[in-house]
C-alpha cells in the first residue's frame, strides 16, 4: 500500500502518469563530512577489498567512512571546491586506481596518480587545459564493453567536442566536432547499430565504424535545454532507444521518446523540484529495469537558479510499462527538506557488503551515504 499517494496527469503526447510515494526501500542516512566537495565516487582505494568513498580533497575509508585521508589539494573558488567529477581509472596500468577529474574555474582536465605507498599527495598530471569544464564521465566509445574513455563537457560553444582515451599511460584526444553544443552530454547507441553515439542538448553525433578516425554525423533532432548527463534507455519497450535526463539549472526530470524518422517527443516525469544536475541509472530494486537515482543540487550558481532556495531532496524513480507504449513513473522519496543535496555526482554501490545497493552523494551541503536497509534487489 502507498503511504502517501499523488497522481499527476502529464498532459503531453503519449501521456504518462507519475506516482509519488514515500520510499518502500528504507534508507538510513549517515553523515560523513560537512565539507563542500561536490564530486563523489566509490572505489577500493587502499586495496583491502572494501569500497571507499572519494570526494573533493579526501577519501574516506570503508566500511565506516569515519577515517579520512587527505590525498590532494584543490582550489576553493567562488564557494566551489574546484572538482566537478571524480572518475576512478587505472591510467598507468600499475594496478592501482587513479582519479580523473575536471574543473570549471581552473579550466583543466587532469588525473591524480595513486602512489605505491598509498599515502601523501597524489601527483597531478595535466590532460587538457584552457576550457571551462562542467563535468566529465567515463564512457565506452570504442564499443568494447568497458567504460575507459573520458568525455568532458566543455563549457563554451567554441570549445571542441572531444573525447580522450588512454594509450600506454597517456591520454590521446579525439575531436568529434570543432564546436560544443550546450550544457549536457551523454553516450549511448541511439540508432541501434551497435555503436555508442554522443548526445548533446542540441542533437546527437552518430558514431562511425572507426570512432577514432571516421566522421561523426550530426543529427540536430531536438533541443533539450540545460541538462546533466543524457542517458540512453528504451523506456516504453518499443525497441527504439529513448533518452532520460534532467534539467541541471531549472525544473524538470524528463524522458525523450524516439519515434520514427528522427521525431522525438518530450515526456515530463517530475517538475516539482529543480536542479537535477546529477543522475545515475541503476537497477535499485532488482526488477531487471534501470531506475533513476537523482536529487536536487544545493546552491548551484550560488542559489540563483530557479528554485535554488527550495528544499533539497534525494529521489529514485522506477517506470512501469502499462501497454500500448504507455509508461507510469513511480517517484520514491529517499530524503527531503534536510541539508542533503545531490551535488555533481550520485554514486551507487554496495558499500557495506550486505548485497544491497547504497547511495553516496556529495555537495556544498556535505558528504552523505544512504544505507539500503531492505532486502530488495540484493546481489
Amino acid at each position: 500500500m502507498f503511504n502517501r499517494l499523488t497522481l499527476v496527469l502529464v498532459l503531453l503526447a503519449g501521456a504518462a502518469w507519475t506516482i509519488t510515494r514515500t520510499a518502500d526501500i528504507p534508507f538510513l542516512k549517515h553523515e560523513i563530512d560537512i565539507g563542500a566537495g561536490e564530486s563523489c565516487a566509490i572505489f577500493d582505494v587502499n586495496g583491502d577489498g572494501k569500497p571507499d568513498i572519494v570526494s573533493g580533497e579526501d577519501w574516506y575509508e570503508g566500511p565506516s567512512f569515519r577515517r579520512k585521508h587527505h590525498f590532494r589539494s584543490l582550489p576553493y573558488i567562488n564557494n566551489y571546491v574546484d572538482s566537478f567529477s571524480i572518475l576512478p581509472l587505472d591510467v598507468n596500468g600499475d594496478g592501482r586506481t587513479d582519479v580523473v577529474d575536471c574543473a570549471w574555474f581552473s579550466k583543466k582536465l587532469w588525473w591524480n596518480e595513486h602512489p605505491a605507498s598509498g599515502e601523501g599527495e597524489w601527483k597531478e598530471h595535466l590532460i587538457a587545459s584552457g576550457h571551462n569544464i562542467e563535468f566529465c564521465f567515463l564512457v565506452d566509445l570504442v564499443n568494447d564493453g568497458k567504460r575507459r574513455q573520458v568525455l568532458p563537457q566543455f563549457g563554451g560553444k567554441d570549445d571542441p567536442l572531444t573525447w580522450y582515451e588512454v594509450k600506454n599511460g597517456e591520454f590521446v584526444a579525439h575531436v568529434v566536432s570543432p564546436h560544443s553544443y550546450g550544457h549536457g552530454i551523454g553516450v549511448g547507441d541511439v540508432n541501434g547499430d551497435g555503436r555508442n553515439d554522443i548526445l548533446t542538448p542540441k542533437g546527437w553525433f552518430e558514431a562511425p565504424p572507426d570512432p577514432r578516425a571516421g566522421e561523426w554525423k550530426w543529427h540536430p533532432d531536438f533541443d533539450l535545454d540545460t541538462t546533466g548527463f543524457i542517458h540512453v534507455l528504451d523506456v516504453n519497450g518499443d525497441g527504439r532507444p529513448d533518452l532520460v535526463t534532467g534539467m541541471a539549472h531549472n525544473y524538470g526530470v524528463f524522458w525523450m521518446e524516439q519515434g520514427e524518422g528522427g521525431k522525438w517527443t518530450r515526456h515530463l516525469i517530475d517538475d516539482s523540484w529543480s536542479q537535477a544536475h546529477a543522475m545515475t541509472l541503476v537497477d535499485l530494486n532488482g526488477d531487471g529495469k534501470l531506475d533513476i537515482v537523482t536529487g536536487k543540487r544545493y546552491s548551484a550558481h550560488n542559489g540563483h537558479d530557479p528554485g535554488g532556495r527550495e528544499p533539497l531532496g534525494i529521489y529514485w524513480y522506477e517506470y512501469v510499462r502499462t501497454g500500448n507504449g504507455q509508461v507510469e513513473w513511480v517517484k520514491h522519496v529517499i530524503d527531503y527538506s534536510t541539508r542533503t543535496g545531490a551535488g555533481m555526482q550520485v554514486a551507487v554501490a554496495d558499500l557495506n557488503g550486505d548485497g544491497a545497493l547504497d547511495i553516496a552523494v556529495g555537495g556544498k551541503s556535505g558528504l552523505y551515504w544512504f544505507e539500503n536497509l531492505s532486502k530488495m534487489g540484493r546481489r
